[in-house]
């Protein structure tokens, strides 16, 4: 439900989206459209294959930014450190106000990465 609300504020604030109920349908929804210009991903339900996507989608289009928002935060940063070493713009912890996303996605559209947004950051 959550990924609906965020994708239609994503809508409403002008990007185009699409949203795809498992990462392997995300994955060949990607050979056969034309490319995004950014890739926001939660890693639940199946965070191996999304993690597994990131890899993919670095060597097949590695000018496609990837946004890490989700809710699987860890206190020794071990998925933040995965995404920063897999080369995403940003990690955004969840919640996460509708606001911020479109906010943070709009500034990784326009050039900005190592973004790491968390309201559970000291």
């Amino acid at each position: 439900m959550d990924r609906d609300l965020y994708a239609s504020a994503l809508h409403n604030a002008g990007f185009a989206t699409t949203v795809d109920e498992s990462v392997d349908s995300a994955a060949g929804a990607l050979q056969t459209a034309e490319l995004p210009d950014v890739i926001v991903l939660e890693l639940r339900p199946e965070p191996i294959a999304a993690w597994s996507f990131v890899e993919r989608q670095r060597v097949a289009a590695p000018d496609v930014p990837f946004v890490i928002l989700t809710s699987m935060i860890r206190p020794d940063r071990a998925y933040r450190l995965r995404a920063q070493a897999l080369g995403c713009a940003a990690f955004v912890a969840k919640p996460c106000s509708l606001p911020l996303l479109v906010d943070v996605v709009s500034r990784v559209r326009q050039g900005t990465r190592g973004l790491e947004i968390s309201r559970y950051d000291v």
